[in-house]
């Protein structure tokens, strides 16, 4: 698989082909023959990180763009612009690869995947051995792809508490599930359970699945944070909330099969959760309620 299309007759296969943190992979480059005037050959371990930046354009963009960028002339920099989707490459390490007068035939190269290894996904991490060839024609690039997959002993994680995300807490919502583990594809058994701080309108109940992927780039603006909401789950409707009568209300959610698992890179994290929200009948003062609890989404069979 070439990285920039220029494999140059060179290819890296790497073995095992899934893996998991603190287990060793196995490069091997093969060539269709000796690649001539070489200076160096290297390959390098690492991650390519997805994630999305806020863009604010060039500086001389308001004037060409007409009124509508006019009138944000003095924003550009700040606020005023868009976000957009980049990627960057995450080295781990880098080895040297040996060649004989100017030529190189191939080469191996081990690697033991850390422990803090973010889980592959198409939305986070894609971990690669890359081989570069540097010489006085054409460079060579070309990259053996892996997927590292996680479990619940690969990754440390604080019990999250009930975050409340929007309303005033007139009934307060706790979201009790029976582990902070999941693998992708699990049916979440939990239950909601509702505490009225007084008499109140009837609700309406429903929980859902949320991803959160944080962006935290290094060098670039972050952008904001991307929600992405399962399914809803419809609980019930009509619920009496009544002042010292907790109401309990189980639920089974499942996860995707395909999720991606929670996981920290250098310029992007993803978090999974559970939000239970709930809405207030009738025309009336009180604002819709949601909370959610933080879950890990791992992969590893």
């Amino acid at each position: 698989m070439g990285l920039f299309d220029r494999s140059g007759g060179a290819q890296v296969t790497v073995a095992p082909v899934v893996v998991s943190p603190r287990q060793t992979v196995q490069a091997t480059v093969t060539t269709d023959g000796a690649i001539t005037k070489v200076t160096a050959a290297t390959v390098e371990w690492g991650y390519t990180n997805f994630y999305r930046y806020h863009w604010a354009g060039r500086a001389d963009a308001a004037a060409a763009a007409g009124n509508d960028s006019l009138w944000n002339m003095d924003q550009v920099g700040t606020n005023y612009g868009s976000e957009k989707d980049a990627d960057d490459w995450v080295g781990v390490t880098k080895v040297e690869l040996p060649i004989a007068t100017g030529e190189f035939t191939g080469g191996s190269s081990a690697f033991t995947v850390p422990s803090w290894a973010p889980g592959s996904s198409r939305v986070l991490a894609r971990w690669s051995c890359r081989l570069t060839v540097e010489r006085g024609g054409r460079d060579v690039d070309t990259r053996g792809d892996f997927t590292v997959v996680t479990g619940p002993g690969d990754l440390q994680v604080e019990p999250a508490p009930v975050e409340r995300v929007a309303g005033d807490g007139h009934t307060h919502i706790d979201i009790v599930l029976p582990s902070a583990f999941y693998r992708a594809g699990d049916t979440i058994n939990g239950q909601i359970t509702l505490t009225p701080q007084s008499d109140l309108p009837d609700g309406d109940v429903a929980v859902h699945w949320q991803r959160l992927r944080d962006s935290h780039p290094l060098t670039r603006s972050p952008a904001t944070l991307a929600v992405l909401d399962g399914p809803v789950l419809q609980l019930g409707k009509g619920i009496a909330l009544r002042a010292g009568a907790p109401v309990a209300l189980p639920f089974a959610l499942p996860l995707p099969p395909d999720a991606a698992p929670t996981a920290a890179a250098v310029h992007s994290s993803l978090r999974w959760a559970i939000e239970a929200r709930m809405f207030y009948k009738g025309f009336n003062s009180y604002m819709p309620e949601r909370v959610r609890r933080q879950i890990v989404v791992v992969n590893a069979p």
